[in-house]
């Protein structure tokens, strides 16, 4: 066996033992996070730098055609239309450097609090993104709930410490990946998002991906899931395949590919053998689409 093979086959066999699967061999690790451990009583402290590693972007694609139609986002489908408020792909050229990425990030944020209709009624409890300009992990839910709402942090609480084990047995943290949501504000009671709300401000969402321009989407959740891939199944169907999202049309980006799977909230709620077995297959899958890490 290669050096490297074997090396991927250890850290495979290590991120199984921190969740608690026990799929493979014995291998001792000291310190590993334990994913499936019963839930901390407290929240993880939250890292807000970023890591600046550099990868290359995706060859040109054309994609399918998205309709405009004023200045109100129109679709044939289900799912997230584009706007023609949009820029970055369209009418400025989309960015290629850290910095670059950076400031294309922050300028979408600013356009967003100061156009979008959604979360104009709500100003002070936008959560807008947050991560690494240059990730090839992308991480969306439908929107924030009360703990990044109070924390203006995405994934906060306990569903957040959970992420925080979740992408330890990946071997990532949250500086080297980037989170959003297709709302960056919560809807009332927690209740998921209306065709409306998607339409005022999921574009925000379809520019970041635009800018970051990831090599894997991880959706959380049915809704998040079902609007980022314009689809009725459930995330009990569609968790576990491959999909792909495909940009619109004329932006030179190559389609996406799409990791559904439950949202660590859902994996709190039913935290049975089955459930935890099933997401750490689907995070297995997205994780042999990325670069390995470099070993020091």
């Amino acid at each position: 066996m290669s050096p490297s093979l074997n090396s991927k086959l250890r850290s495979l066999i290590l991120a199984d033992q921190s969740m608690g699967l026990n799929m493979s061999p014995k291998v001792e690790r000291p310190s590993a996070a334990d994913f499936f451990a019963p839930e901390p009583e407290s929240a993880t402290p939250i890292a807000n730098n970023v890591i600046e590693t550099p990868r290359v972007a995706h060859a040109s694609f054309v994609a399918p055609t998205v309709a405009f139609v004023g200045g109100a986002a129109t679709q044939d489908a289900k799912g997230i239309a584009c706007s023609s408020t949009m820029q970055w792909g369209f009418s400025r050229a989309l960015p290629i450097s850290m910095q670059e990425r950076r400031e294309a990030l922050l300028e979408i944020q600013s356009r967003h609090d100061a156009t979008c209709a959604l979360c104009q009624k709500n100003k002070s409890n936008i959560v807008a993104g947050q991560g690494n300009p240059m990730a090839e992990l992308f991480l969306i839910a439908e929107a924030p709930g009360e703990n990044e709402q109070l924390s203006a942090q995405p994934f906060a609480g306990k569903s957040g410490d959970k992420l925080n084990e979740m992408l330890n047995a990946m071997g990532l943290k949250r500086e080297s990946i980037f989170m959003s949501y297709v709302l960056k504000s919560r809807p009332p009671n927690d209740r998921p998002p209306t065709q409306l709300e998607v339409d005022q401000c999921g574009p925000y969402l379809l520019e970041q991906l635009l800018v970051i321009r990831p090599k894997v989407i991880v959706s959380f959740g049915g809704p998040a899931s079902k609007l980022i891939l314009a689809v009725d199944e459930g995330i009990t169907l569609l968790r576990g395949k491959w999909a792909t999202w495909s940009p619109p049309k004329n932006v030179n980006v190559a389609p996406i590919m799409v990791m559904p799977t439950f949202h660590p909230a859902y994996v709190l709620r039913n935290y049975t053998q089955e459930t935890r077995s099933q997401v750490w297959s689907d995070l297995q899958m997205a994780m042999s689409k990325l670069t390995p890490p470099i070993k020091m």
